[in-house]
C-alpha cells in the first residue's frame, strides 16, 4: 500500500513551512498528494484574502423593522453580536488546518463571487499537477520566507508564489521574476501584493529548466522596467 503524506504535514506545507526532503520527493511523484496539497493551497490562499468587507455584520435596523411589520410581531430587536477571531481562539484552541478550512468555508458561503469561481474551474485547473516546488529564502537579511511551485495543466504552466509577512511599501511594489541559474537573464512575470499569493501563467515555450531561479524584488515607481537589484527572497526550482 502506498504511504501518503499526512494531512497535517501537507497543511503546514501549504502555509509555507519548509518541506522535508522525503516529502518533497514524494510530491514530485504522487498525484494524490499533489491534488490534496492543491486543495489546501487554495483554502489557505482564499483565507489570506479575507478583508474587513468579508466579515459578518449585524443587519441594519430597517431589516428587523420590516420583519416585525410583515409578521405583526412585538417590536423587540434582537441583540446581534459577532465574536472576534481572537476571542474565539482563546475560548478553544483548534488545529491550524481546521481554522484554515473553516475560514475557507465561511468565505465560500458568504461570497457568491468566490463560489462562482470555484464552481467555474475548468477540468484542466482541477487536473493540474505540481511539477516543481522550492522554498524562497531571505536575501540580504530580509528575514522573509516563502514558497514557489510550478503547476502543469494541459499545455500550459502556472507559477504560484507565496511570501509570508511581506511588508507593505508606500513608494514601491514587489515584482516576481524567473531567471537563469546565474541570474544572467531574467523574465518579469508580474506583481506580488503584501498579504496575497499570486499565480502567473508562464509564457508558452518557457522552460523551468532554462529559468529555474524564482526571485521577488522590491521595485520603485521610477519608470525603469529592469530589475532593481534589491531582492527580498529567492529560490531555485529543481531541474
Amino acid at each position: 500500500m502506498v504511504s501518503h503524506i499526512d494531512d497535517d504535514e501537507l497543511t503546514m506545507i501549504s502555509f509555507g513551512e519548509p518541506t522535508r526532503p522525503a516529502d518533497e520527493e514524494h510530491l514530485t511523484q504522487c498525484e494524490h498528494c499533489q491534488s490534496r496539497l492543491k486543495q489546501l493551497d487554495f483554502v489557505v490562499s482564499t483565507a489570506r484574502g479575507v478583508t474587513d468587507a468579508d466579515r459578518p455584520v449585524a443587519p441594519p435596523d430597517s431589516v428587523w423593522d420590516a420583519v416585525v411589520a410583515e409578521l405583526a410581531l412585538t417590536p423587540e430587536k434582537p441583540v446581534a453580536s459577532v465574536t472576534s477571531i481572537e476571542v474565539a481562539r482563546n475560548r478553544r484552541r483548534v488545529p491550524s488546518w481546521l481554522v484554515a478550512s473553516a475560514a475557507g468555508v465561511g468565505i465560500l458561503l458568504g461570497s457568491a463571487v468566490t463560489a462562482g469561481l470555484i464552481l467555474g474551474q475548468s477540468d484542466d485547473a482541477l487536473n493540474s499537477v505540481v511539477v516543481a516546488r522550492t522554498k524562497l529564502e531571505p536575501v540580504a537579511g530580509s528575514g522573509l520566507q516563502g514558497t514557489a511551485a510550478v503547476e502543469a495543466s494541459g499545455d500550459s504552466s502556472t507559477l504560484r508564489v507565496s511570501v509570508r509577512d511581506l511588508p507593505a511599501v508606500s513608494d514601491g511594489y514587489y515584482e516576481v521574476w524567473m531567471a537563469t541559474a546565474d541570474a544572467g537573464k531574467m523574465v518579469a512575470l508580474g506583481t506580488l501584493n503584501p498579504g496575497s499569493d499570486a499565480a502567473f501563467i508562464l509564457p508558452r515555450g518557457m522552460k523551468t529548466a532554462d529559468y529555474p531561479l524564482v526571485d521577488v524584488s522590491l521595485e520603485r515607481f521610477d519608470g525603469n522596467a529592469g530589475h532593481s537589484a534589491v531582492s527580498v527572497v529567492r529560490g531555485q526550482l529543481p531541474v
